[in-house]
């Protein structure tokens, strides 16, 4: 909950989104401003140290992620958002359209929200929205996907990617 709690305390940086797609509050947040954003500073380290984790057991699980002689890395950018009932991102979409740079797409759920988790189109599969659970895929169209939307209970994760350095 102390993410939450920073999350809240930080409302100067929140971006309200109101689209068609998404609706949303967020604050978008750099790895590397981890220490200038006091207030931040210990919920981007957990995010950190989860995804490095999270990312070496995914490399063992598809060692060709780490066999295709592509440099790729994590992207510096990372975004913390919150969904109140009836909010999220309902639109199927892809995390490398339009840009093509985006390699895996990483989600840490940051509350127990039941039937809001994240739908995935091709795999006729859905993530459930565990607190703690981090979920890395591929970025491309074959992992289209989009939130489910809680109607009585509010969500919140962390969500950024993993970019190609140079692109091929």
């Amino acid at each position: 909950m102390e993410i939450l709690n920073e999350f809240w305390k930080n409302k100067h940086y929140h971006r309200r989104f109101e689209s068609y797609f998404k609706v949303a509050t967020q604050i978008s947040c750099k790895f590397s401003e981890k220490n200038s954003r006091i207030l931040l500073s210990k919920s981007v380290n957990y995010i950190w140290d989860a995804l490095e984790v999270a990312i070496q057991d995914y490399v063992k699980l598809y060692p060709q992620a780490g066999d295709l002689h592509l440099d790729w890395g994590m992207s510096n950018s990372f975004n913390l958002q919150f969904y109140n009932p009836n909010e999220g991102f309902k639109e199927w979409h892809a995390e490398n359209l339009p840009t093509l740079e985006r390699f895996l797409v990483w989600t840490i759920y940051l509350s127990n929200t039941p039937e809001a988790g994240t739908e995935y189109l091709h795999q006729n599969h859905i993530e459930e929205c565990e607190m703690g659970k981090v979920v890395i895929c591929p970025a491309d169209w074959q992992f289209t996907h989009r939130g489910q939307i809680s109607t009585s209970r509010c969500k919140f994760i962390a969500t950024g990617w993993y970019n190609y350095n140079q692109l091929p």
